[in-house]
């Protein structure tokens, strides 16, 4: 890997570049092209942003604003349609009762108390579609742990571009709310209720307005924002542009402001200064990311190396959940070797399971571990996980609906209060359980020698080896492996491939023969000893006894004809003094060659 020092203002740029890219500038993100779709947003009618901001964030008391809906007609209002008496069209009965139906709120003013909302709905539509909203913000929560429900203060409509003609809308303020219900005369009514969470800028939009049209939006006041003036100036900054309104709107949004949050953390300036340094730019991990780092054999990028678990810094790494090989192996690489990893693999494969070994093995060591993830339910695995362990008071949860002052305050303190209960037999469990490590480790040193074999085999190699070949054996052949062979310990690897093509060799011989049984043209021919030419008078042997056995079959049956064909069916039955007789007659037919010339007279 190719190493290149970066001075600060060259990394401190490339940082920039990178942290841009987590901005999608494009119509495809929904803060800069918004719009209101159903189940995922709700627009009111009513409701002054400041006034909003007033009482949801500034009042302090946790106080909520009420979602309203259209007051519900009587029954002499209704109308016919269809044939049919209903309630009238939502936006119509809104005019007759002098109620606004535009979108954009006019009057807007910090001393109004028009801090409620209204939407265009009768109570029983709109409850319906607060809890589809409530159940999609729910569900954002478990995939994400973010919070993903927002009451927008105030959209920006602008051009795509110069003289474009199509128009895109973004949020201004953002902030986080979460829905609260309560039934009222069987009609649940639903209320805001501000989170205490960071409100979000939209750095999306920033850039946007930066890069195409060179216009530079007011940053929001991290403490208290002053809506009104904050909409004066946005106002003053687009007055000259074409295309350019300010839109006084206020919806309840799903929004996703997680690379917003990697942005502004990852801005050098929100780090802290250690002298000359920068506590990011000048981090090592930082310098290596972008830098490079050559490995210690310069070999680049390589597979991970398995160590010892038995032995070494691996035997004193405490496990509060089993961990193979490879998991091991990484934890010594954190733990001992303080390596920065990446581990992949797919699900099921122990990641979590690693992560809760090495979360365990450091709070062992005293140290503070923080752990982050993308998705919820990674953090809840592990989590569980560390609680199953004992470990839960350890465990401070700092995502999504936990991270409010109140429940990490009792977290701390129930902490601070914790006494662990040690056995009191704990000594003779530690002796004993390295009494078993002991056992398993001999155990494993004993599959892993090499013994009792000519191949340089170990024990564990040679019973895959022999597994291998019994799964090729068919159920008949499978008594073969009963078969026990006297020198098995002392055959070589040479020696076992020449059996094995004897044995190859005689298969393919058994096979042509088609069996080796009472009706074989071989059977009763067992010689003690064969050597080489003994094949040659074999042939002439089998060769003659050939044309004699056809010469008898032919007497055969010419004696038949003679007997006026009441012959049927000639058996041979040689007893030692007939098989004398033949040898006188001049047939040429050794004592080794009667069973075969009795098998040929049977076929």
């Amino acid at each position: 890997m190719t190493t290149v020092n970066l001075d600060s203002s060259a990394l401190t740029s490339a940082l920039e570049q990178l942290r841009l890219k987590l901005l999608d500038l494009t119509g495809r993100n929904r803060l800069i092209n918004f719009k209101h779709t159903a189940g995922k947003s709700l627009q009111f009618i009513e409701g002054h942003p400041a006034a909003i901001y007033q009482r949801l964030v500034e009042a302090n008391n946790k106080a909520s604003i009420s979602i309203l809906g259209l007051p519900e007609p009587s029954r002499g209002d209704w109308v016919e349609r269809n044939g049919r008496l209903q309630r009238p069209e939502p936006r119509e009965w809104a005019k007759s009762q002098g109620i606004s139906t535009s979108y954009d709120i006019p009057g807007v003013g910090e001393s109004s108390d028009e801090s409620n909302v209204r939407s265009l709905m009768y109570p029983d539509d709109l409850a319906k579609h607060c809890r589809k909203i409530e159940r999609e913000a729910t569900l954002a929560i478990e995939e994400t742990g973010a919070n993903m429900l927002f009451l927008v203060l105030g959209f920006l409509e602008f051009p795509d571009q110069r003289d474009s003609d199509k128009t895109f809308t973004a949020p201004l303020i953002s902030v986080p709310v979460s829905l609260q219900k309560k039934e009222i005369a069987g009609i649940q009514q639903f209320s805001l209720q501000y989170t205490g969470d960071d409100i979000s800028e939209n750095l999306s939009l920033r850039e946007k307005l930066r890069n195409d049209f060179g216009l530079v939006l007011p940053e929001l006041a991290e403490e208290q924002i002053d809506v009104n003036g904050y909409f004066a100036e946005v106002q003053a900054i687009i007055k000259k542009q074409p295309g350019f309104a300010l839109k006084h709107r206020v919806s309840l949004c799903l929004l996703s402001f997680s690379n917003m949050l990697l942005v502004r953390d990852l801005d050098p300036t929100k780090w802290p200064e250690n002298g000359d340094e920068n506590s990011l730019i000048d981090h090592p991990i930082v310098r290596e990311v972008f830098e490079g780092r050559a490995d210690d054999g310069g070999t680049g990028l390589s597979l991970v190396e398995e160590h010892l678990v038995e032995e070494g810094p691996g035997a004193s790494i405490p496990l509060v959940y089993d961990a193979d090989s490879s998991q091991h192996s990484a934890l010594i690489d954190v733990l001992s070797l303080k390596k920065n990893l990446v581990i992949e693999g797919p699900p099921g494969t122990g990641k979590s399971q690693t992560i809760t070994n090495l979360i365990a093995a450091c709070l062992a060591d005293g140290k503070k571990v923080l752990f982050v993830a993308e998705k919820l339910a990674a953090l809840e695995v592990v989590k569980n996980r560390l609680s199953l362990a004992g470990l839960d008071p350890f465990v401070l949860e700092l995502h999504s609906n936990k991270t409010n002052k109140k429940r990490v305050l009792e977290e701390i303190s129930k902490r601070t209060t914790f006494r662990p209960n040690h056995p009191n037999d704990l000594p003779r469990l530690q002796q004993q359980l390295e009494a078993h490590r002991q056992d398993l480790k001999a155990y494993t040193d004993l599959i892993n020698s090499i013994a009792h074999n000519a191949f340089g085999l170990t024990l564990h190699q040679i019973m895959w080896r022999a597994e291998k070949h019994r799964q090729g054996l068919s159920n008949e052949e499978s008594m073969l492996s009963q078969i026990s062979i006297g020198d098995a310990t002392q055959i070589s690897e040479f020696e076992f491939g020449r059996r094995m093509d004897c044995l190859g060799y005689l298969g393919s011989q058994y096979k042509s023969v088609g069996g080796f049984d009472a009706s074989c043209t071989f059977w009763g021919f067992y010689p003690e000893r064969l050597i080489p030419g003994d094949e040659v008078k074999l042939t002439r042997l089998f060769e003659t006894a050939d044309k004699w056995g056809w010469g008898l079959v032919e007497a055969s049956k010419n004696f038949s004809k003679v007997l006026g064909g009441r012959v049927h069916n000639l058996s041979l039955a040689f007893s030692g003094e007939q098989l004398a007789i033949l040898k006188c007659s001049g047939q040429v037919i050794s004592d080794t060659s009667i069973g075969f010339c009795a098998a040929i007279f049977r076929s």
